[in-house]
């Protein structure tokens, strides 16, 4: 897949205080990129070959430009210092709504899903579960080029210990925006990222935790043991006062569990035929012509690895030139965190 996926940035830095985390001091403000810049980048890529794109931001959601607002310099439109938006723009009205001041992240996902066809894989991180409307759902069901993959990181599912990181949403509302997902994409994979033994975290908060992660079916999540971070208030003011045996034997139980649920939402997908965008050759091939050996060939078949558009790595085997391409899979088999399957 070298050179056919590419990332471009619609934001920089972010306005989040999350207590944990060292970014917002790091980098500063919420910066919005002109659309037409984003769009006219897109394009480049598009004429260069690219065919997989992933709209980058710590809260792409948070996505905002304000027209009316915006400043030249040098006959240069200039990015934005990031303004709140109104959450839930659009909840249950038509697909998309655009007004003609602003340009909402529904919006921006729209202009480029529309304007750059060559693009047949949009993708986006990470999106903050706050603020996050029906109306970029909708553009997501209606956009076929869209990739069904969402990653929400929840980071805990107790509201005390979500307020005392400062994230801003409840779990009611984390549950909700999950329903939403399942009405508008209900094929779609979910991923998040979990921070297990915050300080404070009682085995009650740490069951919270694992009840919600039941609940999303997560195809994978990314789960760390807290550890303070100097730079950040969690530092500064909270004690990290939960021992490390425990937050060992809670990240542990969260990884087995993760596991089952990977396990279950793979094998879901067995006897479906999946759209695979294939990115090289797979782990197993290149460890054994490490190890000298030459990989079994039947003819020129190899076996190849790319991803699904809901994320999910699949392995099979065809000729190495179908290396940046994307072909349909028929999935015969699944492992926790693989499908395998042959070309159609």
């Amino acid at each position: 897949g070298a050179g056919r996926s590419a990332y471009v940035r619609i934001t920089r830095g972010c306005n989040k205080l999350c207590t944990y985390c060292v970014v917002p001091n790091t980098r500063g403000a919420e910066v919005h990129r002109h659309p037409d810049h984003i769009v006219e980048e897109c394009k480049k890529l598009a004429d260069q070959g690219v065919i997989e794109v992933t709209l980058l931001g710590q809260t792409v959601n948070h996505y905002h430009y304000d027209h009316s607002a915006a400043v030249k310099a040098d006959g240069v439109w200039q990015p934005q210092v990031g303004t709140v938006i109104s959450p839930n723009k659009g909840t249950g009205g038509p697909s998309p709504t655009f007004n003609d001041t602003t340009t909402s992240f529904a919006d921006l996902l729209w202009r480029v899903h529309e304007e750059v066809p060559a693009i047949a894989r949009l993708r986006f991180v990470t999106s903050l579960p706050r603020d996050f409307g029906d109306d970029i759902l909708q553009v997501m069901r209606d956009g076929p080029r869209l990739c069904r993959y969402l990653h929400l990181p929840v980071q805990s599912g107790s509201n005390r210990v979500l307020a005392k990181m400062n994230r801003g949403y409840r779990v009611e509302q984390y549950r909700d925006l999950i329903d939403r997902v399942r009405h508008y994409l209900p094929s779609a994979t979910l991923a998040t990222d979990i921070i297990v033994g915050f300080p404070g975290e009682t085995e009650e908060d740490y069951e919270k935790t694992a009840d919600l992660m039941r609940f999303a079916k997560y195809k994978n999540s990314f789960i760390f043991k807290y550890s303070p971070r100097p730079g950040t208030v969690a530092y500064d003011r909270i004690a990290d006062d939960i021992p490390d045996e425990v937050k060992r034997r809670r990240n542990n139980a969260l990884l087995a569990l993760q596991t089952e649920l990977s396990t279950e939402v793979h094998a879901g997908f067995v006897g479906q035929t999946v759209s695979v965008f294939v990115e090289g050759v797979s782990q197993k091939v290149r460890k054994a012509e490490g190890r000298g050996q030459i990989p079994s060939e039947v003819g020129n078949q190899t076996q190849l690895s790319g991803r699904t558009d809901g994320d999910l790595i699949t392995v099979f085997d065809g000729d190495p030139s179908l290396v940046g391409q994307i072909v349909n899979v028929q999935v015969t088999g699944a492992a926790p965190l693989m499908l395998s399957g042959a070309l159609v």
